[in-house]
């Protein structure tokens, strides 16, 4: 069998994401985490979403937009931090990687600029 070349469109100036060619890459991955995945790498510090949300951008469902979630994060692509602010509200962030981190060591280094305000009396960065 004769392998097909790949003729790719220019590439663009503005309006892109850089990511690891090792997250595309990544074979222990499905094809559908690497493409959320990329989705949400491309999101700027701070973005909120939920589940819904996620789920409403292609077509599919929550249950589908939960698994993959859960598929990243046994991955070592997410991390889940959930804080309490001086009001007792419970708030979780998730924490989304480029490189696959170890599940069980807590990650080190992991910074954000600016530091999310765990004072606010609404979630923030929650992916339910």
């Amino acid at each position: 069998m004769v392998a097909q070349v790949i003729i790719r469109s220019a590439r663009p100036h503005q309006n892109f994401t850089v990511i690891h060619n090792e997250l595309i890459e990544q074979k222990t991955l499905s094809w559908r985490a690497r493409g959320l995945l990329v989705y949400l790498l491309s999101k700027p510090d701070h973005w909120r979403t939920t589940t819904a949300n996620l789920a409403a951008q292609g077509p599919d469902g929550m249950h589908t937009v939960r698994v993959t979630m859960l598929e990243l994060q046994d991955a070592g692509y997410i991390r889940r931090i959930r804080k309490q602010n001086s009001r007792g509200q419970w708030s979780t962030y998730t924490v989304i990687f480029d490189r696959p981190q170890p599940v069980d060591k807590p990650v080190q280094n992991c910074q954000s600029y600016p530091p999310p305000d765990f004072d606010l009396p609404h979630s923030v960065g929650h992916i339910a």
